[in-house]
């Protein structure tokens, strides 16, 4: 266990937080704009994919097995990290592409994800996730698009520690909900999101006040549309799925909290109230998830299959994301 913990958690992280780090607190990189603005997202999605990587092997496009996506996301995510900063500073749209563009260019082309795996001879693809419809998938696409619209601004404004506390709070939201439902490896990426997250938050506080930028947020978005979908799809969780948007959903109450009567808020009080304000939603949606989920009987987890001889008793368990077996 200690060794799992070690490779898919805790390495993960040092990964990611080195990267936040050196960007943020090495005088002659974090002046470099462009860098600072992408170094977040680029945390984000590295420890990610280091945690997935870590407990399940690369990934292959078209994928071997549907949790493959949760991997082949956070490559999305730091491509965008990287390429996000150079339409503008998170908040202070160029003339072109201005944010919404650059939002309805990462929705539609992380939403057609799976279509293009079609057109590459996978006749399974198409959807991300089991159970998923095109509608889903659709869905998926307009949830990154808009999340990125709506936080711009609060990206921008937010500097310094405020929005990766509150992407600690979220992130780490979503970890029990994937406990809850059986899925030890979202559980990991989730925490390691949350754990780069919080030193972030570190840094953020030594460094002068960065924004994570526009290259964070979109990475950050990313991250939070995909988990809670796949979350939701794959898995056999005892709770109402309304618990997964609940939490992936809670930054959004910072939108009303950049009216002008908040600007006026000492800085240690806003951060507070914006990180409180996130915190309920996220505490409701984990209470009623691991609070009311009941025992699983072998399909708890995910791709959790267990066989029963003839008198009832389990006799074998099979994990489908280690055999590549779940489609």
């Amino acid at each position: 266990m200690f060794m799992t913990v070690l490779l898919s958690l805790i390495l993960p992280v040092f990964a990611g937080a080195g990267l936040i780090v050196i960007c943020w607190l090495l005088p002659p990189l974090r002046k470099w704009t462009w860098l600072s603005g992408a170094a977040f997202g680029l945390a984000l999605a590295t420890a990610v994919f280091a945690s997935f990587t870590a407990e399940n092997g690369l990934p292959t496009f078209p994928p071997g097995s549907r949790s493959e996506w949760l991997s082949i996301a956070a490559i999305v995510a730091g491509f965008f990290a990287l390429v996000a900063p150079l339409t503008g500073e998170a908040g202070h749209g160029s003339k072109w592409p201005s944010v919404e563009i650059t939002a309805l260019v990462v929705g539609v082309l992380f939403g057609g994800l799976p279509l293009l795996a079609y057109w590459m001879g996978d006749e399974e693809a198409g959807v991300m996730f089991s159970d998923s419809t095109i509608a889903d998938q659709v869905a998926l696409g307009m949830a990154v698009a808009l999340g990125i619209v709506l936080l711009d601004k609060v990206a921008a404004n937010q500097t310094g520690m405020t929005m990766p506390l509150v992407l600690w709070v979220v992130f780490g939201g979503l970890a029990p909900l994937a406990d809850a439902a059986g899925w030890i490896t979202l559980t990991f990426l989730a925490a390691a999101a949350s754990a780069v997250s919080f030193i972030a938050a570190i840094a953020g506080r030594f460094s002068g006040g960065p924004s994570i930028g526009r290259g964070g947020l979109v990475a950050a978005v990313i991250l939070l549309a995909v988990f809670p979908v796949a979350g939701f799809r794959q898995t056999y969780g005892d709770f109402p799925w309304w618990c997964w948007g609940l939490v992936a959903a809670a930054p959004v109450v910072l939108v009303p909290l950049e009216l002008p009567l908040f600007a006026k808020l000492p800085p240690w009080a806003g951060t507070t109230l914006r990180v409180v304000a996130v915190a309920v939603p996220v505490l409701v949606g984990v209470l009623v998830a691991t609070t009311g989920a009941e025992e699983d009987d072998g399909m708890g987890g995910f791709g959790d299959y267990g066989f029963l001889d003839a008198a009832g008793t389990e006799v074998a368990v099979f994990h489908a994301p280690t055999i590549g077996a779940m489609r």
